[in-house]
């Protein structure tokens, strides 16, 4: 199995907890709810999975209150809150861990302002569907594979910079571009759009 396959394997996955947990559908409830990160661009390594929500006024104890009605199944085994909203990071952040067939998995939810600017996931999701082919992502899934094996830790976001902005291929090409970008989060990727892989 490929790393292209195990990835699809992890989304199939990623798909049941949602469904399961209707999480999707309970973040809609307070704002407009996309699906971010690794698996909305099919890119799962790690068990993980990232939700941003939007609203004209976030209010996190109504969220909350649904998400705790979720610590009665018994495969939720955390639930955490902490509010962000006097850093760079700008919301309310919602932690969840949800044990799928033996393995945790760590679901990131984060409550915006309709207002807010800086770094948003939900920004790069039209020009990450747009630029990514069977071998970019290929590239991509290979570099966090060996990066988790190398115990080496970076933001997915700076990953899918040096592959579709760069043409890094591979590992050592990515940890040798690594010594002249900024690798500090929080960042706030603008990709080129005149580059496309396509």
């Amino acid at each position: 199995m490929n790393s292209l396959e195990r990835a699809a394997k992890r989304k199939l996955q990623a798909e049941k907890i949602l469904n399961e947990l209707q999480l999707i559908q309970k973040w809609n409830t307070v704002g407009d709810c996309y699906i971010v990160g690794s698996v909305a661009y099919d890119l799962i390594v790690t068990p993980d999975i990232d939700i941003e929500t939007f609203c004209k006024e976030p209010n996190p104890q109504i969220i909350m209150s649904k998400l705790a009605l979720l610590t009665l199944n018994k495969n939720v085994v955390e639930l955490k809150y902490r509010d962000y909203t006097s850093t760079d990071f700008n919301g309310h952040y919602f932690k969840l861990i949800y044990q799928f067939e033996g393995i945790d998995w760590n679901i990131d939810m984060w409550l915006f302002s309709n207002n807010r600017s800086g770094a948003l996931s939900r920004d790069l999701l039209e020009f990450m569907k747009d630029n990514l082919t069977e071998e970019t992502r290929k590239a991509i899934l290979d570099i966090k594979e060996s990066l988790l094996k190398l115990n080496e830790k970076y933001s997915s976001i700076f990953i899918y910079q040096a592959v579709l902005e760069f043409g890094v291929r591979n590992i050592d090409d990515f940890l040798e571009w690594t010594k002249n970008h900024n690798t500090t989060v929080p960042f706030h990727w603008q990709p080129n759009t005149i580059y496309t892989n396509k």
